[in-house]
């Protein structure tokens, strides 16, 4: 028993002290962000060597302000950094990290940077499939039906940014898995 644990500690003491080796150059640096403005709505927005050409929205109220007034520290840089990278992929991304305001702040951080739109979803054990999809709204006499946030993102472009996930009741998450899997609904 003595042995065994003997040889945990030494394995988690040679990976504690190498895990500086395997770090690349990027990560020990010290990043800076910049946006260049190219042409009339276009810019380049760089965090280190990632550089992605965004163009300005067409609906700047949904985009996020104020959230880049404070100095960023080196760690959001590093995140913000890999946002970028994976936005350049293409691929969708998942915040996890401890509660808190922390995750949204960054998300937001990105779209002000970018210059992205916004359409945000709390979820909670209330939210059903029509709060994702469509409401139902009698207007004069009639009833029409109002598109939700998921829906708009998808239609128009935006970025969904989705709060509160792991409190998705069961006949939601199917709606969430086809809208990230398949872009429908």
């Amino acid at each position: 028993m003595l042995d065994a644990a003997s040889r945990r500690l030494s394995m988690l003491y040679r990976v504690l002290r190498s895990s500086n080796v395997g770090l690349n150059k990027v990560n020990n640096s010290f990043l800076k962000y910049s946006t260049v403005a190219l042409k009339e709505g276009e810019k380049i927005v760089s965090i280190g060597d990632v550089s992605k050409t965004v163009k300005t929205a067409s609906h700047p109220e949904y985009v996020p302000r104020s959230y880049l007034s404070e100095p960023l520290t080196q760690d959001t840089l590093h995140h913000l950094r890999w946002m970028l990278q994976k936005d350049l992929l293409g691929q969708d991304m998942f915040l996890l990290g401890r509660p808190g305001p922390l995750r949204a702040r960054l998300a937001l951080q990105y779209l002000e940077l970018t210059g992205r739109e916004l359409e945000y979803v709390a979820l909670s054990r209330d939210t059903t499939e029509s709060d994702l999809k469509q409401r139902r709204e009698i207007s004069g006499g009639t009833a029409e039906y109002i598109d939700q946030s998921a829906v708009r993102a998808a239609t128009m472009g935006r970025v969904l940014v989705l709060q509160g996930i792991e409190k998705a009741e069961r006949n939601v998450l199917p709606v969430l898995n086809n809208l990230l899997e398949n872009r429908e609904m």
